[in-house]
């Protein structure tokens, strides 16, 4: 027979379910066995027996193998496996084709990102945990000018033809999650489904169907849109009202066995996804840093031509704590006003101004009365503080566990730096706070002095009636001549 002629051999991938059971299985194993480290390939290949090659095959799901090998991973755990764990693979030459995988995509409003540069490691590190790991959950957290919204563009785009359907949206207008669905099962269904149901549990099932269905990618930007703004106590990722239908939709999301993936970008972490979030969990959080020095300068060659040593742009990077918008906008007023020149700008040691001002009002919208005690003590302290230290000094205005609270929100939405469990706020922060607080205490002094004094207010007609003497209704005019 000519080999070409000859049928391919096919084999059986785990199913998710079968997938999630053996997942469950090895983050059991690590944390009783191996003290919470995850098992390297190498470990993997020492358990089963397997080699390390074939051991890849098994947990990505992509590419069969015989039902014995299966048979042999699930006996390294201690599990059995089932009819309903596995199933038949695509022929080779679907697989082999599959960076082709014809999808629908639908950007809705997304960012332009023609010149994106930087955000290398946290690229690989999204696409291993979506790909390689098969998170349904992804939470990408940072302060406004972070790059969140850029970010979840360009993992789409790279990654998109791993997907029959990738939809991207927007909350900024803060859609209501009934209308939210309707729109994804339109899509996921290609307008097939005309009658949706009318409860929200229903349509989240619904659209979990189409999740199971078909491997999809849906990424949800600007989520804090719809979270309360923090009131006077402790209450960061709660939702505004009519908007709380979006926790059970994204809970039942990142809890369901699913082969889709949700992203979410926001400022802060809503309460329904602390709990779930775990190292060997199939929901994470990558909290954005500020751009590396390598990343800068690669955008510093883009915006024109700069004066200064590597020194200056090293503080000026840090001044700003590495924020792409903020150093945007500090490299144009580096260009308009300054001819370029990096030190010239530095030396006018004024880092808040128009539009930064402006992008860290917003983002102080945000904050509590509690966070703000803690920002301001900060704010106000030149050295980095301990845990011990900032409990020492505000801790009678703030409960232990509040503060411990309000530092993880804080360092989450990049207002708050922690090095060597010390926690600093930047250049930036710092000078934003100081002058704000001048502002306010000005504004109370004129308000103070704007009010009567207690020495020359009016005197009443009762106490009038106490006095020894009487005064007169209006005042006596001496005449002249």
């Amino acid at each position: 027979m000519n080999p070409l002629q000859r049928r391919r051999k096919r084999g059986v991938i785990l199913t998710p379910q079968g997938f999630e059971k053996l997942q469950t299985a090895k983050c059991q194993a690590q944390s009783w066995e191996n003290l919470d480290k995850r098992y390297t390939l190498e470990d993997l290949s020492d358990r089963t027996g397997l080699d390390p090659d074939t051991v890849m095959k098994v947990f990505h799901c992509q590419i069969g193998v015989d039902k014995q090998t299966l048979n042999t991973c699930f006996r390294a755990f201690n599990l059995l496996l089932e009819p309903s764990d596995y199933q038949l693979t695509r022929t080779d030459e679907v697989i082999s084709n599959q960076h082709s995988i014809q999808n629908l995509t639908d950007w809705g409003e997304a960012p332009d990102i023609s010149v994106f540069l930087g955000r290398t490691a946290e690229l690989t590190t999204l696409k291993h945990w979506i790909l390689e790991e098969h998170c349904r959950l992804v939470t990408l957290l940072g302060m406004d000018g972070m790059g969140k919204t850029s970010l979840s563009v360009k993992l789409a785009e790279q990654i998109q033809n791993k997907f029959e359907f990738v939809i991207w949206r927007s909350l900024r207008n803060a859609p209501p999650v009934k209308d939210m669905l309707a729109d994804l099962i339109k899509l996921l269904s290609k307008g097939q489904e005309t009658h949706l149901p009318k409860t929200l549990d229903d349509r989240i099932s619904q659209l979990i169907h189409y999740l199971k269905k078909a491997r999809c990618l849906l990424i949800l930007d600007n989520l804090e849109t719809i979270l309360q703004k923090a009131s006077g106590k402790y209450d960061t990722g709660y939702y505004h009202q009519g908007y709380e239908g979006y926790s059970e939709l994204i809970r039942r999301v990142a809890q369901t066995l699913h082969q889709s993936s949700l992203v979410l970008t926001s400022q802060e972490t809503p309460g329904e996804i602390r709990q779930l979030i775990g190292e060997n969990l199939p929901v994470r959080a990558l909290q954005l840093k500020g751009l590396q020095i390598t990343e800068v300068e690669e955008i510093f060659k883009t915006k024109g031509v700069f004066w200064g040593s590597t020194g200056d742009l090293h503080q000026l990077i840090e001044s700003y704590a590495g924020n792409p918008l903020a150093l945007n906008i500090a490299f144009n007023k580096i260009d308009k006003l300054f001819d370029g020149n990096i030190s010239e700008f530095l030396n006018q040691k004024t880092l808040v101004f128009g539009e930064i001002s402006q992008l860290l009002k917003e983002n102080f919208k945000r904050v509590s009365d509690t966070e703000n005690i803690i920002i301001e003590w900060l704010a106000s302290n030149p050295q980095p503080a301990s845990i011990t230290e900032l409990r020492s000094q505000i801790s009678p205005k703030i409960p232990t566990p509040q503060l411990l609270d309000a530092l993880e929100s804080l360092q989450e939405r990049s207002l708050v730096e922690k090095n060597a469990n010390l926690f600093s706020v930047s250049p930036m922060i710092r000078e934003y706070i100081n002058h704000q607080l001048i502002q306010n205490k000005i504004s109370t002094n004129i308000k103070q002095r704007q009010r009567p004094s207690q020495k020359h207010r009016s005197i009443t007609t009762r106490e009038k009636s106490k006095l020894p003497f009487n005064i007169p209704a209006h005042p006596v005019v001496k005449q002249q001549g």
